[in-house]
């Protein structure tokens, strides 16, 4: 039954209509003022930019430091580093491969500090580089050791014919090449109800699915909830359920075999998604040497329905 169910979370009185909950990459719409984000939160932050992005804060990250102590050995004098070359490059750029050596304690042998002030510093550097490359490996294999699914969702939810009634059906599938075991869903409603003052309520609903569960997600899972007298959508015409601004929440939990714990996604669908009369072509069959393929490209195939 798609009965009605308490507020998830979200909240269901807004003065104004809201965009919609969940984003198309699977992140809230939310904006949190003064929250740990970015780099307020470090680990965090680190952990979830691109990898492009990772690498370039370490490099950046590296370049300044050996900047820092460049200019600490400029400010201390050239003459404390035994081996700077009157003849070579200038010693600036010296002092910089110095630092280099130093921060990364590889130590060529070709120059050396002298005095207790450069021997002071050396030895800081020396230790913060030793820290500084810790943090980048564990937040390196932070990155790679993180689970996360690889659930691509279909672009379209579909009004469809199913059965001597109509569904709602939304398509999803494992970009992965491993198998997901255990796999739930889980597709809350929200539709927007105008109260007499003016103000939007929200209200929620636990659409009931044909399967929410399954054992094994090899290839492709379409999510079927019918559209009978126990569904809000009983009754209700494309121009009502439109004006309604539904939103389609869809959670998913799996168990990954290849990180041995379980992975959540989670997806959203609005008013500009729907469809109406189409049904999800079928993507997947067997070869001639009897195993299954399907592309994973054709996700968002589609075939209108016979009238």
């Amino acid at each position: 039954m798609g009965s009605e169910i308490k507020d998830p979370g979200i909240g269901t009185q807004f003065n104004r209509p809201t965009q919609r909950l969940i984003n198309r990459d699977g992140s809230y719409n939310v904006i949190k003022k003064w929250g740990k984000r970015g780099f307020r939160d470090i680990f965090k932050y680190m952990l979830e930019i691109s990898w492009l992005q990772f690498f370039g804060i370490l490099f950046g990250g590296y370049i300044a430091m050996n900047l820092i102590f460049t200019a600490l050995y400029c400010a201390i004098g050239f003459e404390h580093i035994v081996g700077i070359n009157p003849d070579g490059p200038h010693p600036f750029f010296q002092t910089f491969f110095f630092s280099i050596q130093t921060f990364t304690t590889v130590g060529y042998g070709t120059l050396a500090p002298t005095g207790f002030g450069t021997q002071l510093v050396a030895t800081v550097e020396a230790f913060i580089g030793f820290l500084s490359f810790s943090l980048a490996t564990g937040l390196a294999y932070g990155r790679f050791s993180k689970p996360n699914s690889k659930i691509i969702f279909s672009d379209f939810v579909l009004f469809s014919k199913y059965q001597d009634g109509q569904s709602i059906k939304i398509k999803l599938a494992n970009e992965r090449d491993n198998v997901l075991l255990e796999v739930t869903a889980k597709m809350i409603l929200t539709i927007d109800k105008i109260l007499p003052n003016g103000e939007i309520e929200k209200n929620y609903y636990q659409l009931p699915l044909e399967i929410d569960r399954i054992e094994l997600l090899p290839y492709t899972w379409t999510l079927v909830h019918k559209i009978d007298e126990e569904s809000p959508f009983w009754g209700k015409s494309q121009a009502e359920i439109s004006f309604a601004h539904p939103e389609f929440l869809v959670l998913i939990k799996g168990f990954d075999e290849t990180f041995s714990q379980h992975v959540h996604t989670k997806q959203s669908f609005i008013t500009a998604d729907m469809k109406w009369n189409y049904s999800f072509a079928k993507i997947f069959a067997p070869n001639k040497e009897g195993i299954i393929e399907f592309d994973i490209n054709h996700i968002n195939n589609i075939k209108a329905d016979e009238q």
